[in-house]
């Protein structure tokens, strides 16, 4: 998967839950999902037909209220729906999911194979501003899912970013999803 199709399944905070929740068994209806992530019907909802835009589900016919549709993985949406269930028991629930959802985290993560700087970060993961890299760098930084590193023996000095801990095994995962 290239790194605007990840920005783009990213974009939507409950995308990946979504998809890993009707990987695990939970109906793909609005309100079954909302209450097994633990967010607001209309967050899931917003997520919900980002997911049909991006052709992982469609409308299940014949099924649900008019009012209330019921989704389907698509053939996409089921090979993407059990890479979002395993990625969902790589890390720990609470603040590491809560990252997890973040639009740049894993799109980031996918930018680390090695050691990067900054404006190199910057040109991979165009349209990202300044400010949601700089936020999301912080983020991992300070969850150790990447490390920080100061260059002073250069003038000026470098900072590089890498990989540590969680943030190895995500990218062992994602790399998964570019290779299938």
């Amino acid at each position: 998967m290239d790194k605007s199709t990840l920005v783009k399944l990213c974009s939507r905070t409950w995308s990946l839950t979504a998809l890993g929740l009707m990987a695990d068994g939970i109906a793909g209806r609005t309100s079954p999902l909302a209450a097994a992530a633990g967010c607001g019907r209309t967050a899931m909802q917003a997520s919900v037909a980002h997911l049909v835009e991006l052709n992982l589900l469609e409308k299940n016919a014949g099924y649900g209220h008019p009012m209330r549709s019921a989704y389907r993985l698509t053939e996409q949406g089921m090979h993407l729906a059990q890479w979002a269930s395993q990625l969902n028991q790589l890390v720990t629930p609470g603040a590491d999911r809560q990252l997890l959802r973040s639009k740049w985290s894993l799109p980031l993560i996918s930018c680390l194979p090695g050691y990067t700087r900054y404006g190199e970060l910057r040109r991979q993961l165009n349209p990202v501003t300044d400010r949601a890299l700089s936020r999301s760098l912080g983020q991992l930084t300070e969850r150790r899912w990447i490390s920080r590193q100061v260059l002073t023996r250069q003038s000026p000095p470098a900072v590089i970013y890498s990989l540590a801990h969680t943030g190895s095994n995500l990218f062992g995962h994602l790399q998964k999803l570019t290779v299938e």
